[in-house]
């Protein structure tokens, strides 16, 4: 027999947690006392909820495993909501677990008590409240294994008073093993295989899904004698100066791959479970592989393979053994990859008494990070232009995909720093990104994490200035009033450092990433300079 709270202390240690992120609070006391008396599980105090949710999530993109968050009932659970959010959408696994009033006072009109189980419910694969001490077993162990099989959110909300009581539950030694087994259908493989057999002249588009198998997508891509269009998620899976390579597609794309869409007659889409539809040729063929079936896109136009890569492409490579090489096309995307080199040298063409673009910006840091960094990118015009003008080798992007929340950065550096620490991390945020969670920078401090943080300072909220724009509409509410974000730094007792000028931006970024300190750049930009790329589209796209 031990209490509920020591209970859950010892089951996720042996489970392999070693994180915890939350917020202190009342309705969390006993298992706080719980995880003080260990040393196994290192607890990380954050200063907001959402911020806690925030680096769980950062952490599962990174690991794969689920991590684990906490807050206390009312305001705290609430709290959380975004950054679950941005796990949900992702679909990568995360566990919260949430303190709620006691038993006594459920469903009363108590304070800061509310039915968390309807909060949740729309972002979780998995939401209960334990309310008996012999649930905490089973439930525990249906969360975890839920968030790490779907992939997603699973939610126990514990009732202050049911911490405290005792529990006969034993301790499971082990999770069951997560199966992502998928068994491909050879009928649609082989009509797939013959699509790929006459095309003539073919693109491949590498998600997400693609990174775990990212080898054999560029071999597949070469045999295929195919461009290839990485997304986000997939930049650095293969290098950017892969002669095959021509850059993303959408906003964030390059002019190269519109003008290979235009010409091409396939484009094979592996592992990518979202992609700007209003890209894509309207008549374009798609041959779409991923190993969900829910991130197929319905399509007319499309052959969907439902299926694991690594269990496809080997197929596919021996297939194409008897397909004779279009080396005219071959040699084509070989020409629109020196565009697409060119594209960002001329873009970031700028003299050194100019004040920095945000591209230029991009472009010099791509240059002078490790090849295994990761970039913890905060959302804004910056994601996109890191998408355009960062010129990736082996890199990781780490970002809030689908839910495209602001103020993901910072959090999301510091728990990548947690969680590889021996990598070089570097975060990228706006200023109005910096400022949701500019208190967080505390944690980083507290945490002895070290990394850099390059601040884009244009006093503008650059993205929804420019889309308000282009909308027709006169940008209003998107100017910024900043404070000093160095004089902020140093008073965190962290090393900052304005930038202004392009002639001081590669000694800055160098000497910032040599220190191995936690160090703030407060890089002064121009105001939003994002080209709109649809207009650049040579074709009629799909709706």
């Amino acid at each position: 027999m031990r209490k509920v709270a020591s209970f859950i202390t010892e089951q996720l240690q042996a489970w392999g947690v070693t994180r915890i992120y939350g917020v202190t609070g009342d309705a969390l006391f006993a298992f706080l006392d719980s995880l003080g008396k260990q040393n196994s599980i290192h607890y990380v105090p954050c200063k907001h909820e959402a911020a806690a949710a925030l680096m769980a999530s950062a952490e599962a993109k990174l690991t794969g495993r689920p991590a684990v968050c906490i807050a206390t009932t009312g305001p705290g659970t609430v709290n959380l909501l975004n950054g679950l959010a941005d796990a949900w959408a992702d679909h990568v696994p995360v566990v919260a677990i949430t303190g709620q009033v006691e038993t006594y006072k459920m469903g009363g009109a108590y304070k800061q008590y509310v039915p968390q189980e309807d909060l949740m419910r729309p972002l979780c694969k998995y939401t209960t409240t334990v309310t008996h001490p012999k649930a905490i077993g089973s439930i525990l162990h249906k969360a975890f294994t839920t968030a790490a099989q779907q992939k997603g959110v699973a939610h126990v909300a514990i009732c202050k008073d049911v911490f405290e009581e005792m529990t006969s539950a034993e301790i499971t030694p082990e999770l069951p093993r997560v199966s992502q087994a998928v068994r491909p259908d050879r009928i649609e493989m082989e009509h797939a295989a013959q699509q790929l057999l006459l095309a003539k002249r073919p693109l491949v588009l590498v998600g997400a899904g693609g990174r775990a198998d990212a080898e054999s997508c560029r071999r597949f891509a070469e045999t295929l004698g195919a461009g290839i269009l990485l997304s986000l998620g997939a930049k650095g899976s293969i290098e950017d100066s892969h002669p095959l390579v021509l850059g993303g597609l959408g906003e964030g794309g390059s002019e190269a791959a519109l003008q290979a869409l235009a010409e091409a007659d396939l484009l094979v889409i592996l592992g990518a479970s979202w992609f700007p539809q209003s890209f894509i040729p309207k008549h374009l063929p798609i041959i779409q592989m991923d190993s969900h079936s829910e991130s197929i896109h319905a399509q007319p136009h499309l052959v969907s393979v439902t299926a694991n890569l690594d269990d496809v492409l080997p197929l596919w490579q021996r297939r194409l053994e008897m397909r004779a090489v279009e080396h005219a096309w071959e040699e084509q995307v070989e020409k629109w990859h020196a565009r697409f080199w060119e594209e960002t040298q001329s873009i970031t063409n700028q003299g050194g008494s100019e004040q920095i673009k945000p591209e230029t910006l991009l472009h010099t840091l791509g240059r002078l990070v490790k090849d295994d960094a990761i970039i913890a990118l905060d959302t804004g015009e910056h994601t996109l232009w890191f998408n355009r003008a960062f010129r990736t080798r082996a890199q990781t992007p780490l970002f809030s995909g689908k839910w495209r929340t602001m103020g993901f950065g910072l959090p999301a550096a510091i728990a990548a720093k947690l969680t590889h620490p021996k990598q070089q991390v570097v975060c990228i945020t706006g200023d109005g990104g910096l400022q949701m969670h500019l208190a967080e920078l505390m944690t980083a401090v507290e945490q002895h994490t070290e990394f850099l943080l390059i601040v884009v300072n244009n006093a503008s909220l650059g993205l929804e200035e420019i889309k308000m724009k282009q909308a027709g509409y006169r940008s209003f509410g998107t100017k910024l009033h900043n404070p000093d974000f160095v004089m902020w730094a140093q008073a965190c007792g962290v090393s900052g450092r304005h930038v202004r000028t392009v002639g001081d931006l590669s000694s800055a970024i160098s000497e910032a990433l040599s220190t191995n300190e936690l160090t703030l750049l407060d890089v002064t930009c121009t105001s939003p300079t994002l080209t709109e790329r649809k207009k650049q589209i040579p074709f009629q796209a799909q709706a």
